[in-house]
């Protein structure tokens, strides 16, 4: 191999490698557009993304010491784009085919997809979790729809930066003294563990549940949350703790915890990662004594919980120093054998993208009426509940590897969530 074409990953995407056998290492996005997209204009798009990083045409690989990327230098338009045309709601097709996997070993770590109908048009945009978390994946979504945008205007997206500097997830550590980096030596997780009570043992076929809450609802719930203190997540993670308190077998009174996720961008010099990275920390909700009370209650005590943690000049950084010094200082080999075991011992969770203008997301003239986001396909007993929200309607979703009856309980617990936010909004 030309050793200029091979580059040694980082802590980030080992981290992320080592539980490829418990999802499927990608996030995805659907927008759902009431108009003809370009569909070459759309392509040329996702090809100047992909051409902008080498990590974005780059495959991963592994031996028994550590983990390379190599560096593709030709690769077909078939590795990043694809165009179908249907009959059937381009929504529905395109959210199917978000199921699909970004292979590390696959030559592009970067997939788009148009499904159009005869009048309407759905981007499905799948990226490899080994080169971007949420918050970076949403970035890209905004470099393609620039991308569309400069090629519709000038004829080309000569000019579209993409940041593309330093990808080590260190970097959150640039302003952490001696002093607080030896205070991060410690397990952030909670011992309390929730489970989803899945229905059945077998493992199923990839499957997407999905509800949305509508931006009336979630304009009042916010008002109404905004004087106790709480935030949008705060609502969401209520939502979630009350309706998987309600599902059969589950204890509703007894602890209860769900595993949330921070940005930790917060941390690095002007609050941005110089390239693109996973920079996701944890942030750890727990309710001892389970259910108690109405909705108000529940937010309440959430609320009270990330607003001390937020406060916390180190939030989110408890416990990565572990994790990323042992993806640097231990062989692969091994890490993928203790893979298993850490990632047995998170709970439930929940990641929350915050809430995108249409505006933001635009292609010519044509606004996205609905969308969202999904994090990796999670297999049993793993479950995680993904959240956002475009012009303030919220859609939350779960991917993952699951029977029909599995997926029934699943939509129950998001309806169920649903119609929590939408009773504490209207009372």
């Amino acid at each position: 191999m030309n050793a200029l074409k091979i580059r040694l990953a980082g802590a980030g995407e080992k981290v992320q490698y080592i539980v490829h056998e418990f999802n499927d290492n990608t996030i995805r996005f659907v927008l759902y557009y009431p108009g003809i997209v370009d569909a070459d204009v759309l392509c040329a798009a996702v090809k100047a993304v992909v051409e902008s990083v080498d990590i974005l045409h780059a495959s991963f690989a592994t031996d028994s010491i550590s983990a390379y990327w190599h560096v593709n230098q030709e690769y077909d338009e078939s590795n990043y784009f694809q165009f179908v045309e249907t009959e059937a709601n381009p929504y529905i097709t395109a959210s199917s085919l978000a199921l699909l996997p970004v292979e590390p070993e696959g030559k592009v770590q970067l997939r788009c997809c148009l499904v159009q109908s005869g009048s309407d048009s759905a981007v499905m945009l799948s990226i490899s979790h080994l080169c971007v978390d949420g918050g970076d994946g949403k970035y890209l979504l905004g470099k393609l729809v620039e991308a569309y945008n400069m090629i519709l205007e000038k004829g080309t997206a000569e000019g579209l930066s993409v940041k593309n500097g330093s990808r080590a997830a260190e970097q959150v550590y640039e302003n952490v003294s001696s002093k607080e980096f030896l205070s991060l030596l410690k397990n952030p997780i909670s011992n309390v563990k929730s489970a989803f009570p899945y229905p059945t043992e077998d493992a199923g076929r990839a499957r997407m549940v999905k509800a949305e809450i509508t931006k009336e609802v979630m304009n009042l719930a916010r008002k109404r949350a905004k004087p106790a203190g709480a935030t949008v997540n705060d609502i969401l993670l209520a939502a979630f703790y009350r309706a998987y308190a309600a599902l059969p077998g589950i204890d509703a009174s007894g602890p209860m915890s769900v595993m949330s996720m921070m940005d930790l961008r917060r941390h690095c010099k002007n609050g941005e990662s110089e390239g693109l990275c996973n920079m996701s920390g944890s942030l750890p909700t727990v309710l001892n004594e389970g259910i108690k009370g109405g909705f108000s209650d529940t937010l309440a005590e959430i609320a009270e919980q990330t607003r001390e943690a937020k406060e916390n000049p180190l939030a989110g950084l408890e416990g990565m120093p572990l994790v990323h010094g042992a993806s640097r200082a231990l062989p692969m080999g091994l890490l993928l054998l203790v893979a298993g075991r850490i990632y047995g011992n998170f709970s439930i969770g929940l990641t929350n993208l915050g809430n995108i203008s249409g505006d933001l997301l635009k292609l010519g003239n044509i606004i996205p009426s609905s969308g969202m986001f999904g994090g990796p396909l999670k297999k049993k007993p793993a479950m995680q509940v993904s959240a956002i929200s475009f012009d303030g309607a919220a859609t939350i979703s779960v991917v993952g590897r699951y029977t029909e009856n599995d997926g029934k309980l699943l939509s129950a617990m998001l309806d169920g969530m649903a119609a929590e936010i939408k009773k504490y909004a209207e009372e």
